[in-house]
């Protein structure tokens, strides 16, 4: 086996590992405030989110008959003739390094942006900025700030709008209305998250097979016999078969769960109730499913983060515990620039050293 087929092995099976990390990051957010109100235990919740997560696959190709248009998006961040496995390889441990870290320490960061970061670090490095495509960048970049807004503007008002409509209903009542939704707010934030993020790494993946199919020179007619087919104009068709692989490990990953992000995000920024906990997690899904349709990768941790801080901004600026918006905002703004670095340094030493 030559080094370029190792390097093909060890890309696809860190883009599983990948996925798995999502789960464990990402979707931690997806059931922490339904454990903080204490609707469910973990245990129930990890089941809960799990069970939604892979909901989306079969919304989103068996119900609607759509392709997952985020993984288009993630497939065309850069031009597909500079697309090697030692550069997606280079992307994915830029990347699964800060994800890790981060996730060890209890930072929910955007494991997508880590992605996004690794990807345009190993295309630009070697190949220059002139093989990057400035679209799918912008709108990226634009939705790190809006997501989290568009969270909290959307969890205010309607964490608003909930308090009025239920001012002169005694507290308990309230709260065991809202732990019954909150099965609803939690399930659709779910289907949000499974619907935006697991179709980052099949994007991935698909690029991968695609580069791989061109170097072997894979005909049209098996590629589409496997699944995968590229247009320039349609971007990729993306096989069921990977995208049912990437939704169990994904769901894998939230078995094994991020006990450290829940606790982040349970109640490290503002004080959770149930009527909070729906407030917040309706403003998530509903930002998570709306772009996910529009092919726009988005960040479920800038979404529920913003929509706990709008909740919690009800009350008061006090209220929120900005110490830890600080933190997590920080390692926000380092989850572009670090994989960036470390997956452009990787690509260019494999380009140095390898033949």
């Amino acid at each position: 086996m030559n080094l370029l087929s190792i390097a093909i092995l060890i890309s696809i099976l860190l883009a599983f590992v990948f996925t798995f990390l999502n789960g464990m990051n990402d979707a931690a957010n997806s059931i922490s405030t339904i454990i903080a109100t204490k609707v469910m235990t973990p245990i129930q919740a990890i089941i809960w989110a799990s069970f939604w997560e892979f909901a989306a696959f079969l919304i989103i190709r068996l119900v609607l008959n759509q392709q997952f248009a985020v993984g288009n998006t993630m497939a065309n961040f850069a031009d597909q003739n500079i697309i090697t496995p030692y550069l997606i390889l280079s992307a994915l441990v830029g990347a699964a390094i800060w994800v890790a870290i981060c996730t060890k320490s209890g930072m929910p960061i955007s494991t997508s942006h880590a992605l996004i970061g690794g990807i345009i670090g190993a295309a630009w490095f070697v190949n220059g900025s002139e093989v990057l495509h400035a679209k799918p960048i912008i709108i990226t970049l634009l939705f790190i700030i809006l997501s989290p807004l568009i969270g909290l503007f959307l969890g205010f008002f309607l964490e608003c709008a909930m308090l009025k409509i239920f001012k002169n209903a005694p507290r308990k009542r309230v709260d065991k209305i809202f732990k019954t939704l909150q099965h609803f707010s939690t399930a659709a934030f779910c289907i949000g998250h499974g619907s935006n993020d697991a179709p980052k790494t099949m994007g991935i993946i698909a690029i991968l097979m695609a580069s791989v199919f061109t170097t072997h020179g894979v005909s049209p007619r098996t590629q589409e016999l496997i699944g995968l087919v590229y247009d320039g104009s349609q971007g990729f068709h993306i096989p069921d078969s990977l995208a049912v692989t990437c939704y169990l490990i994904m769901s894998l990953g939230i078995l094994i769960g991020g006990k450290n992000v829940i606790k982040t995000m349970g109640g490290g920024l503002a004080k959770i109730t149930p009527i909070r906990g729906f407030s917040a997690e309706f403003a998530g899904a509903t930002t998570l499913i709306v772009t996910s349709f529009l092919g726009i990768p988005v960040s479920t941790t800038h979404t529920i983060t913003g929509g706990v801080i709008g909740v919690g901004l009800t009350e008061g600026m006090k209220s929120v515990k900005w110490v830890t918006a600080r933190r997590i905002v920080l390692s926000w703004i380092l989850t572009i620039p670090v994989p960036l670095v470390i997956s452009g340094i990787l690509n260019l030493l494999f380009n140095l050293l390898l033949p």
